[in-house]
């Protein structure tokens, strides 16, 4: 069966474990950052980057960096759990890496995000749930004007990110940079 280029995107840039993914970005990255960048795609980053710090600026107003650490450390893991870092894909940690973010796994409890440190994500650039969601201590403690503002900011992120998502996945989809990013391993599917 032939495998067409977008099937290979989808394999190679949204499968395999957080670490795979990290890998397949720092690859990309490198080759990202040792060329000049096109003028779409750094206009769109700066854009991204304005609105991204807005929101994390709002958010840690609302402190919601102690909220989401203080959740993370049930037995469950809460909102933020291993699940999370398993949905961060290659791109969204590609953006993290060409927006200068240092990209690296800081949780150390295994029911938790890996990219939830002490004082919240260390994501800039964060994945589409974990803006999209709000949990009931957020909507219950935040002010209705922080609400407001958050989603206001977070819908500004979410629509420039799915901007800059679309250049990278066209720049890939155009070029043979796809062929640093090796085949995630086979998934062992439990009987």
């Amino acid at each position: 069966m032939m495998t067409t280029r977008a099937a290979l995107l989808l394999e190679r840039l949204y499968s395999g474990t957080p670490a795979d993914k990290l890998a397949s970005a720092r690859r990309l990255h490198a080759v990202f950052a040792a060329r000049p960048e096109e003028t779409a795609l750094a206009a769109a980053l700066a854009e991204l980057r304005k609105h991204a710090e807005a929101l994390a600026a709002h958010m840690r107003r609302l402190d919601f960096g102690a909220l989401c650490t203080a959740c993370a450390s049930r037995p469950d893991g809460g909102c933020c759990s291993a699940y999370m870092a398993d949905n961060v894909d290659a791109v969204l940690l590609l953006i993290n890496l060409l927006l200068g973010g240092d990209v690296r796994p800081v949780g150390t409890d295994p029911a938790g995000c890996r990219f939830l440190g002490e004082r919240g994500c260390v994501l800039l650039i964060k994945p589409i749930f974990c803006l999209n969601y709000n949990c009931r201590a957020i909507l219950d403690t935040t002010p209705a004007a922080g609400l407001a503002e958050l989603f206001r900011r977070a819908a500004a992120v979410l629509s420039q990110q799915t901007r800059v998502e679309e250049l990278l996945l066209a720049h890939l989809e155009q070029t043979d940079l796809l062929a640093l990013v090796p085949d995630p391993p086979a998934r062992r599917d439990a009987c």
